[in-house]
């Protein structure tokens, strides 16, 4: 609570900087609907049923602030609405990726897994949560960028660096990047999500943000893995 009132008295650059403790995993809601790894019935999900149930990946939206900050634009509203998958969540959708190497929201689950859930039983929260995320409101730094190096027309695209500017509203993001328009949202735990639907003009490859708003991953079907982060402007 203290972290949070000063955060909104401080404002949105000293937020950034001060967001630092880890929230306990009880403190967290969790995403009900996801299945967490070792469920007698996990199997039975197909892809996109398990995107729906994990991170709503099905084009539901809702109005936001668009960065002009005067009209209101669609904004993507994940799954977890304002909760937090757990460790078990993100290992349920790791498991699907080993299976399925198109499921670029499972390949950012591994990424979240290995980093950020060692040790950490299947119902807490990863690693890198923290408070007050989803109460953030202003103008932030962005970074991101791809890990591999390629040449040529593909290394136009995917560029191992871009920045620019991410407008935030109380839970959700939207920021101009690559030519295209990227939305989604930021949990009670700092976590951000943003999948192909929140992506305008729709990317061709199935594309992801998830992760901590400050060292989150980046996927793309075309481009591989890379990374995302928040800044302070």
């Amino acid at each position: 609570m203290f972290l949070k009132q000063n955060a909104i008295k401080a404002g949105a650059c000293l937020v950034l900087m001060t967001l630092a403790a880890p929230v306990a995993a009880q403190q967290l809601r969790m995403n009900v609907g996801c299945p967490t790894l070792g469920s007698a019935d996990i199997g039975k999900y197909t892809i996109d049923q398990l995107n729906k149930l994990c991170h709503n990946n099905t084009g539901t939206s809702a109005t936001s602030i668009s960065s002009s900050g005067s009209q209101p634009t669609e904004a993507v509203v994940s799954a977890e609405n304002g909760a937090a998958l757990s460790c078990g969540q993100h290992k349920a959708l790791a498991a699907f990726a080993r299976m399925n190497p198109g499921f670029v929201e499972g390949e950012t689950s591994a990424a979240v897994v290995e980093k950020y859930c060692a040790g950490k039983p299947d119902d807490a929260a990863p690693g890198g949560s923290q408070v007050g995320g989803d109460l953030l409101t202003g103008v932030f730094g962005f970074e991101r960028g791809y890990y591999n190096t390629y040449s040529g027309a593909k290394g136009r695209i995917c560029k191992t660096y871009y920045s620019g500017k991410a407008f935030l509203d109380k839970g959700t993001i939207e920021l101009n990047s690559g030519g295209h328009t990227w939305r989604g949202t930021i949990s009670s735990n700092s976590y951000i999500s943003i999948t192909r639907d929140g992506v305008t003009p729709r990317p061709k490859n199935h594309t992801v943000i998830s992760g901590p708003m400050l060292s989150a991953e980046l996927y793309n079907g075309y481009c591989g893995s890379g990374f995302f982060r928040l800044t302070a402007q």
